[in-house]
């Protein structure tokens, strides 16, 4: 009798060892089921993010476009979180753009302050209503790849003069 009481006792536990195992299993199943789905959702999050903030890169660029639709065009580098700004090349601003980059000396003569502080306005202008960390840049008459100058959330980082 005691070695059947002892056969079902190990049946038992058996069971009541199984049984947790399930359980713990279970647990760890629901637990990667749970933090899965956190993953899941994530990455729709950050994936509409970087969609709405594609599209305000877009409309701000478009906007950029516009405002200088006079004097240049304006251009969007994702990688680069840059807006450039190139002249067309048939204007009387182009013109003394591309005398300075070929000679800064003459930046003064030409009030080179007074455009490039409009571009640090807009530079300015972008941080607040936008986001920092994009740079605004005008790009050489001459060649087309220099950047005569550039600034950051407003602050000058770079200028031909300089």
């Amino acid at each position: 009798m005691p070695s059947a009481i002892q056969k079902i006792q190990k049946n038992n536990d058996a069971q009541i060892n199984s049984n947790k195992l399930t359980k713990s299993q279970q647990a760890h199943s629901q637990s990667n089921l749970e933090n899965g789905s956190t993953t899941v959702i994530s990455d729709a999050t950050t994936k509409q993010q970087q969609e709405q903030l594609k599209l305000k890169e877009q409309e701000l660029t478009q906007k950029l476009d516009t405002a200088y639709s006079k004097i240049g065009d304006v251009t969007f580098n994702t990688d680069a979180k840059t807006f450039q700004l190139k002249l067309y090349t048939d204007s009387d601003l182009s013109k003394s753009v591309a005398q300075i980059e070929t000679d800064p000396s003459l930046a003064e003569e030409a009030h080179w302050s007074n455009f490039t502080d409009s571009l640090l306005k807009t530079s300015k202008n972008n941080k607040k209503s936008f986001k920092a960390g994009y740079t605004f840049e005008l790009m050489g008459v001459n060649d087309s790849n220099k950047v005569l100058f550039a600034a950051k959330d407003g602050a000058e980082i770079s200028s031909i003069t300089k």
